[in-house]
């Protein structure tokens, strides 16, 4: 279980504790701006897909399912096809289920701190507090329209062992994301592909649900 937990973290969380070049006013005044709105955002209800494409096997893994947020601590990853998975994060706990084993199985944050730390820094990611996350990337302006911005990890990161950039597409009204592409250092590609997001709408309690 815990191997699927950190590659889950990964995707989302080695490339979040990003920083901004402090010389370019441009970029401070874009990511000021995106800090302002998604802060506004309570509540996030999307399809998404999600390709991997593996460079060593010249394989494309497509994944789709249904992603919901809700702040404080709230996140729900559930894959619908070609396989059925759901991974459901609270404030006291991470909790995953797959089709194959049919088994819920659970970690306690409490007990493993890592994990808590990585969860909060996955939350400034969603929230836009790209402010407060100084010291590991260095961000790139690539567009204004559609906003695009390209995260580059610095040598003295741990994500440069294994992250080449991340490329963070926005929406037109720049209250959430639309795409989020990660290239790796072995030369696998990740696309995230937010379909249709639904933005501050009441979340049926029965997302939060591990296997339902």
């Amino acid at each position: 279980m815990r191997k699927l937990i950190v590659l889950f973290l990964l995707l989302f969380c080695a490339n979040i504790n990003s920083s901004y070049a402090a010389d370019t006013k441009e970029v401070d005044a874009v990511l000021e701006d995106l800090q302002i709105k998604m802060s506004t955002v309570k509540s996030m209800q999307t399809d998404f897909i999600q390709e991997k494409n593996l460079a060593l096997f010249k394989q494309k893994l497509v994944l789709k399912g249904k992603i919901a947020i809700q702040k404080p601590g709230l996140l729900a990853w559930r894959v619908s096809s070609p396989m059925r998975y759901c991974l459901v994060i609270t404030p006291t706990s991470i909790s995953q289920w797959d089709q194959d084993s049919n088994q819920v199985q659970s970690v306690s944050l409490a007990k493993n701190p890592s994990f808590q730390v990585a969860i909060q820094q996955m939350q400034n990611w969603f929230s836009g507090s790209y402010k407060t996350m100084q010291g590991d990337y260095d961000i790139a302006l690539l567009s204004r329209k559609p906003l695009k911005l390209e995260f580059t990890p610095r040598a003295t990161s741990l994500a440069a062992n294994f992250i080449q950039s991340v490329t963070m597409s926005f929406q037109d009204d720049l209250y959430y994301l639309s795409q989020i592409n990660i290239q790796e250092k072995g030369g696998d590609t990740t696309s995230l592909k937010f379909i249709a997001p639904v933005l501050n709408q009441e979340i049926p309690a029965l997302a939060w649900e591990v296997k339902s």
